[in-house]
């Protein structure tokens, strides 16, 4: 049904209005048909069965996700109770549709659903255990000794797998032509998501003392640096263990139980205003917060596998802050294209070679660059943080009349406004002498750039003993070991756009979209994954499941958002969105018809 907007959305919206049940089962199908996932399902529970004697289940692991897809694609809670009751709402055939082999109507329907959604998690868990109460210090102890790290592992990426297969299979029920249209440049970052948790609870990695929550394998958040936070208790006990450490405690104001999820965002095309693709979520991924090692790159890798292009991934500093052979260079090699921000300090002169040349801010230049235009980007950035500092003053200043802030903060904003406009005449002076990337990283780390023989500084530069000759240049891997210097060769900080460039502020700009993601799907009105009462079965991995489930859903969303705005009639608001005759609908029957010719006008 999401193929064939351009024939029916007003179809599509009265078909909502008078069964959204049957939608709903329609659409969730479709996508578990493309996804693969209830083969995924199949084969890995084959891999796992010591026999295939005994009575097969009447509700399968794949009956199990797919009751749940249903059940938050009716945005209802999945809660066991709830997803009973929309079990023995449907249909035979729509029952028959989605591979539920059972009424529903008698009293273990309840057991059957909870003991299909049980064998659906160990599949994909990564932390197996308890979950029928709170633990003790010897029942946890107990219960983390008896996991295989490898069969751990191997679970891990089975989840992982899964994730990305149902958000491939929501993206599939685009046409090609419209999934053509992505240049393949994508946002990551990573949202929070609460777990029951109570305060003061041990860490997961401290298995002394006993656990006060039934999520025992969930993690402190906190807004700073890495969002990794433990208590002063765990604190001073990871210190006392290893004392190079030097862990800090958070406060309990501060910090909140649960996991983090890392949501890959298509963007635009760069600089193309119009929306002429949805702009879906294509890559997931889940872990304790703070412990995002190998993330990116493990979304990197899956989007390759799954056929997309390799352009701009553009990343919070949480990514960038990493080593660079964990992260800026195996996402270099890959064919990616950095785009991210920096801490403070990382602004300005940041790594240098003998041959001639200096890198500023994630770009290369050659070294006669005056000192003036090496450090504008840190004056600007003191700058701006001096504006905003004087804007929050003036907020809370209950002192002065309205005239008298009024006429603070334009004095602030004409000194911003200057500063802004000698930073733009000295990024253009800059940009004069600056390196331009040629091709990809080689295999051995090996990056070539042009060197600006044009500039004004050529001539002076060249003539300087030492330094490079000819037109390009090739900066090849350091020696010594990996992270003995945090940016050795310069390949932490290297980007494709210099910072501060308008065409790094275009690009950096795009992030904004992963953000809304995040938003749209902790909004009560949607998937509220931010609602942990909604969620109610224990374990990370259950959680895992609903989120992957609640991405496609959202995903699902925006495409028929985008084919509202492509079809629209006139200007959409809340009033009339959901009213059919607000957009055009070919008078060509769907089964005639290659492809329509879109609204006129």
């Amino acid at each position: 049904m999401l193929e064939t907007f351009g024939q029916g959305m007003q179809d599509y919206l009265n078909a909502e209005d008078q069964d959204p049940i049957s939608v709903c089962v329609v659409e969730v199908d479709k996508v578990l048909k493309k996804s693969g996932a209830r083969k995924l399902l199949v084969q890995w529970r084959a891999e796992d069965m010591k026999s295939r004697a005994g009575r097969h289940a009447i509700l399968s692991p794949a009956a199990a996700l797919t009751l749940i897809f249903l059940q938050l694609r009716l945005r209802r809670v999945t809660l066991i109770t709830e997803m009973g009751a929309t079990f023995r709402h449907l249909s035979t055939t729509q029952r028959t549709l989605l591979g539920l082999t059972h009424d529903g109507h008698d009293d273990r329907i309840y057991d059957r659903i909870w003991e299909a959604i049980k064998r659906l998690i160990a599949l994909v868990d990564e932390f197996p255990g308890r979950r029928d109460k709170v633990l003790t210090e010897a029942e946890f102890v107990e219960m983390v000794n008896a996991r295989d790290a490898a069969d751990c592992a191997m679970r891990r990426e089975r989840m992982f797998t899964l994730g990305a297969s149902l958000i491939e299979g929501s993206r599939l029920c685009l046409p090609q032509e419209l999934r053509d249209r992505s240049d393949g440049n994508v946002c990551l970052d990573a949202t929070f998501v609460g777990l029951y948790g109570k305060t003061g609870n041990r860490s997961a990695k401290n298995l002394k003392g006993d656990r006060r929550t039934a999520n025992p394998d969930g993690g402190w958040y906190q807004r700073e640096g890495s969002h990794g936070a433990v208590t002063h208790l765990d604190a001073a006990i990871f210190n006392k263990a290893d004392p190079s450490n030097k862990y800090k405690g958070t406060p309990e104001g501060k910090r909140n139980w649960g996991i983090e999820i890392e949501i890959a965002r298509m963007t635009a095309n760069y600089r193309e205003g119009k929306e002429r693709f949805p702009l879906l979520t294509v890559g997931i991924s889940f872990h304790i917060p703070g412990a995002i090692i190998g993330e990116g790159v493990r979304i990197a890798d899956s989007l390759l596998q799954r056929g997309h292009k390799a352009n701009l991934f553009i990343v919070d500093r949480a990514y960038s802050n990493g080593l660079y052979n964990e992260y800026a260079v195996p996402l270099r090699l890959r064919g990616f294209k950095h785009v991210f921000n920096y801490r403070e300090n990382d602004l300005g002169e940041q790594a240098f070679d003998p041959r001639g040349f200096v890198q500023i801010s994630g770009a290369w230049y050659l070294d006669t660059l005056p000192k003036v235009l090496r450090d504008a980007d840190k004056v600007i950035l003191a700058e701006r943080n001096t504006y905003d500092a004087i804007k929050k003053r003036v907020k809370k200043d209950i002192t002065s009349t309205a005239a008298e802030k009024k006429k603070a903060l334009d004095i602030a904003r004409k000194q911003r406004d200057l500063a802004e406009d000698r930073y733009r005449q000295q990024s253009a002076q800059r940009a004069k002498s600056q390196l331009k990337p040629k091709g990809h990283m080689d295999s051995d780390w090996t990056r070539r750039y042009l060197i600006p023989t044009e500039s004004p500084d050529y001539a002076k530069w060249n003539a300087k003993p030492g330094t490079h000759q000819g037109s390009t240049v090739s900066m090849k891997r350091p020696e010594g070991k990996e992270g003995d210097k945090p940016n050795a060769g310069g390949l932490k900080h290297e980007q494709y756009y210099p910072w501060g460039s308008d065409e790094w502020r275009a690009a950096n700009g795009m992030r904004n979209g992963v953000e809304s993601v995040n938003r749209n799907l902790k909004r009560s009105q949607y998937e509220d994954i931010a609602d942990a009462e909604k969620r109610a079965i224990r374990g990370n991995t259950f959680s895992y499941l609903v989120i992957a489930l609640a991405t496609v859903v959202e995903n699902m969303r925006k495409i028929v958002s985008f084919y509202k705005g492509q079809l629209k009639l006139k200007t959409l608001s809340p009033k009339i969105n959901r009213l059919p005759e607000s957009y055009w609908q070919s008078t060509t029957p769907a089964t005639e018809a290659n492809d329509a010719s879109g609204p006129p006008g």
